[in-house]
């Protein structure tokens, strides 16, 4: 990768990190403000992070390739080109759907894996104050999206199909 895709691939990392982080905190805040119940048990907080890790990664996959294709099929930013052979053993990579399907649920599996053996044990849901609960939700979006981004820009860059293509 030259220096302009990996500050491309940063910047997008970056920008995609705060949206996730804001959408998360502000959606949270509106749903559990709004007196529908905070998960207040390991398993409904457990749930409940999985359907946000699965979310944000999806988000994180679709959106950036597409501004990704749009950018490199434009001339703004050049594509890499896949080493011989990529084609052959990873073309079905080039479908978005499958693509951000594959890479949301690998980044759901790992994420709730992670909180259920290394941070679950370390809280206490049932005393979680709003603020706690909707920090908790900005922290996992933006560390879901840091996770996830990166990746789907790399392969974005790769893309050899038309924006208009059903891929």
């Amino acid at each position: 990768m030259r220096r302009e895709h990996v500050l491309y691939v940063t910047l997008e990392t970056t920008i995609g990190m705060a949206i996730n982080a804001i959408l998360s905190m502000g959606l949270a805040y509106a749903m559990f403000e709004a007196r529908v119940p905070m998960p207040a048990d390991s398993s409904a907080l457990l749930r409940d992070i999985g359907t946000q890790c699965f979310i944000v990664a999806l988000a994180s996959v679709v959106v950036p390739t597409l501004l990704t294709r749009r950018r490199c099929h434009g001339g703004t930013i050049q594509t890499l080109e896949r080493r011989p052979g990529w084609e052959r053993r990873a073309g079905w990579l080039d479908n978005l759907l499958l693509r951000a399907l594959l890479i949301a649920a690998c980044a759901t599996a790992i994420g709730v894996a992670l909180l259920y053996w290394a941070i679950l044990p370390q809280l206490a849901p049932a005393r979680f104050t709003i603020s706690v609960f909707v920090a908790l939700k900005g922290t996992v979006g933006a560390v879901v999206a840091f996770a996830v981004t990166p990746i789907a820009v790399h392969l974005a860059l790769g893309d050899a199909a038309p924006i208009g293509s059903h891929t």
